[in-house]
């Protein structure tokens, strides 16, 4: 971005995952709504997250046509939290915004997010208003953000379950020490504190493609949230623990005073019931122990998060500019 210009310099990134369908219209909105904004000075860049349609051809055919859009493709789909690191990383500018390509969440929230960043928050958060999206998803979001608040994400942050956002570049460089591979965004940036602000928004219908977050998705992304950030399963653990250990041990009392007055009871059945559950519980617990040691071997690997395989060159006309 050209240093002459002093307006504030803002970066969005857009991961793009098989969105052939939605990104020349994304790019149309965009450029209407917040590029040619006279009081910022607002570039897109794409984070290709290893797309198997053609989505990386377009994003080549809009970031020749126009400076404006510039693009980055990972090697292969590594998920969308590690797509959104991989442009924090890439990303220049003052200010950095999150928006989806498929556009539920409007550009034009961007520059609401804007006005709070320069009334002096460091992070603004998108909170959803009203969303169009099936009942049990929507309650299963409410609990799971309710959840996250009470047991995983620092007390006083205003986060939102939800990666539509914009964080400051003092934020984005906080952002950029979190080496962890499994990765929540909002998660890590609600972690680092800093001034916050909420903006609320109606979240629109999808206009085309269908959404790569199904069940499974959101399945991982609490389990994510709930291993990485919170105590909560260790300390289930040892609840269950403890309280199963004074059951089975007032079985044990039973089992040995009707042995010790030759009265013994029938229940074998029973019996191997019990065993048989507290063998399973047992089990249960070693695989939940067995995930933390999991994770800690992947972090002290220490793999990369992501590749870059390709990136668009800019217009010789924008490169001269800028030059």
């Amino acid at each position: 971005m050209p240093r002459s210009d002093a307006r504030p310099r803002v970066t969005i990134i857009t991961p793009v995952f098989n969105e052939v369908a939605n990104l020349h219209h994304y790019a149309e909105v965009v450029r209407t709504t917040l590029l040619e904004h006279p009081r910022y000075q607002i570039r897109v860049l794409f984070v290709d997250d290893g797309s198997r349609d053609n989505s990386w051809r377009i994003i080549q055919e809009i970031a020749s046509t126009d400076g404006r859009f510039q693009g980055i493709r990972l090697s292969r789909n590594f998920g969308s939290h590690i797509a959104i690191t991989a442009g924090i990383a890439h990303a220049r500018g003052d200010a950095i915004a999150t928006l989806a390509c498929d556009l539920q969440d409007p550009p034009e929230v961007i520059l609401e997010f804007l006005r709070e960043w320069e009334g002096g928050a460091r992070v603004v958060w998108g909170k959803r208003r009203t969303r169009n999206d099936a009942g049990w998803r929507i309650g299963a979001s409410r609990l799971f953000e309710n959840l996250s608040r009470r047991f995983a994400m620092p007390p006083e942050s205003k986060f939102t379950t939800g990666s539509f956002l914009l964080i400051d570049r003092k934020v984005a460089n906080c952002f950029r020490q979190f080496r962890e591979t499994n990765r929540i965004t909002f998660a890590l940036v609600a972690w680092t504190g800093f001034e916050q602000a909420i903006v609320e928004y109606d979240r629109r219908p999808r206009i085309a493609g269908v959404s790569s977050w199904k069940l499974r998705q959101l399945l991982k992304t609490s389990y994510d949230m709930f291993v990485g950030f919170s105590s909560l399963p260790i300390r289930m653990m040892t609840a269950l623990g403890a309280g199963l250990s004074l059951l089975a041990a007032g079985l044990s009392i039973y089992l040995l005073v009707g042995w010790l007055f030759g009265q013994p009871r029938p229940g074998w059945t029973s019996l191997m019931f019990c065993m048989a559950f507290f063998f399973g519980l047992q089990f249960l617990l070693m695989s939940v122990l067995g995930e933390y040691l999991y994770r800690i071997y992947s972090e002290t690997v220490q793999r990369p998060l992501f590749f870059i395989a390709d990136r668009t060159r800019q217009p010789k006309k924008e490169s001269s500019r800028a030059a």
